[in-house]
């Protein structure tokens, strides 16, 4: 089941302890929230490369990563400790968002090392067998 914004960041909130766990924000608490989540989610759209949106829905796996994301963003502008550090919360997002996404099939793999510093490398639709100091075989 996808989460909202809004559980996003009351989440986010409630991770640095602006709100209890038994009650709502406040609706200034939550428009600011919405507002850093709304300018922080280009930076990991780009990076990620998600094939969701956060106006659409979150996808269960990358709602608490987001949530701490947004947390580390947040606590600075309530004088709160961050429950993680911002790039820790980053990288978790990435990898939850990496781990989602289809990946194309194929009968290679572009990070293996497939002996003596050998490395598959893709350019356009080309594969080619190179080393890793750029010689080819």
């Amino acid at each position: 089941m996808e989460r909202t914004r809004e559980e996003t960041a009351l989440r986010a909130l409630r991770l640095i302890g602006v709100v209890a766990s038994d009650e709502p924000g406040s609706a200034d608490q939550m428009r600011g929230a919405l507002d850093v989540l709304d300018s922080i989610w280009p930076e990991v759209l780009a990076e990620a490369q998600a094939t969701w949106d956060i106006a659409t829905g979150v996808p269960q796996e990358a709602f608490v990563p987001l949530a701490h994301l947004l947390a580390a963003e947040l606590a600075g502008e309530y004088s709160v400790a961050s429950p993680m550090t911002r790039a820790r919360a980053k990288l978790r997002l990435l990898a939850a968002i990496r781990a989602r996404e289809p990946r194309e099939c194929c009968d290679y793999d572009p990070c293996a090392d497939y002996g003596a510093g050998a490395r598959v490398v893709v350019i356009g639709d080309q594969k080619s067998d190179v080393w890793n100091d750029g010689g080819t075989w």
